[in-house]
């Protein structure tokens, strides 16, 4: 092709047409210029591809990892109201004078009371994508909004976190240990962590130790329960606060997707 251009170009000026020639050589500029218009287009569009289809493997990412996540808090959350109404029903006992009476299920209810969970969010793919500067990638603003906000989401649940953790173990089980004998939750842990039903059923006899009540200042094992439940209800507040978010955050990445 190369050699046929050539050619005529020889030919013109052989016959003196410059004019012609001069024509000829605009028009040979304009098709090389078409040219690598041509070839940058392609490779924009390559580029862009490559781009898009990133984006939609974050995306992808993205989803699977807060599908998970909203499991997880689901889990947490049940965990925790479990907690609050073991609060809840312990308290009813105290105020019916019932303690004694109701001396196994009061140690279920300890059990349960004492089985806190905490939120532990999977954020490997979005720490990448923080951390690697993928977040670029995604077009839509509304989620790299989401995306950057989230740790501080998580952040914002640690206090009240704390706060029941602190009371947990300065003040609920220091109590709980001078008047009851906790060793008696083992024998309600049989669906609890996967445990070795042969195990719970060879392990599954009461202390010897039996709460004094007439010892035990009921006002302020109420109001102990109470603080837990208290700090409790806090934390599956913020659980909740994190599930929303976590439903918002699949929701907009669904509909990226969809345009992909």
């Amino acid at each position: 092709m190369i050699k046929f251009f050539r050619k005529i170009r020889q030919n013109l000026l052989a016959e003196n047409k410059f004019s012609k020639y001069l024509i000829y050589a605009i028009g040979e500029i304009i098709l090389v210029v078409i040219g690598i218009l041509i070839a940058l287009q392609i490779n924009n569009w390559n580029e862009n591809k490559k781009a898009s289809n990133s984006e939609r493997a974050i995306l992808i990412g993205l989803k699977s990892e807060f599908q998970n996540n909203l499991i997880t808090i689901d889990s947490t959350i049940q965990a925790n109201k479990n907690v609050s109404q073991a609060c809840a029903l312990l308290t009813q006992i105290i105020r019916s004078d019932e303690l004694e009476e109701k001396t196994k299920i009061v140690d279920s209810l300890i059990l349960r009371m004492l089985l806190v969970s905490s939120f532990d969010a999977n954020t490997g793919v979005t720490d990448e994508i923080l951390n690697s500067g993928k977040l670029e990638l995604i077009k839509s603003k509304i989620i790299r909004d989401r995306i950057t906000g989230w740790t501080g989401k998580l952040n914002d649940i640690e206090e009240d976190v704390e706060f029941r953790f602190v009371n947990y173990n300065e003040s609920l089980i220091p109590f709980l240990t001078e008047y009851f004998p906790l060793s008696n939750g083992d024998i309600y842990k049989k669906n609890i962590n996967g445990l070795n039903e042969k195990y719970i059923n060879n392990y599954k006899s009461y202390s010897n130790f039996k709460p004094d009540y007439n010892e035990i200042n009921l006002m302020k094992m109420e109001n102990v329960i109470w603080h837990h439940k208290h700090n409790n209800d806090y934390v599956i507040s913020q659980d909740y606060s994190i599930r929303k978010e976590i439903l918002k955050i699949i929701d907009i990445v669904n509909k990226e997707l969809e345009k992909k």
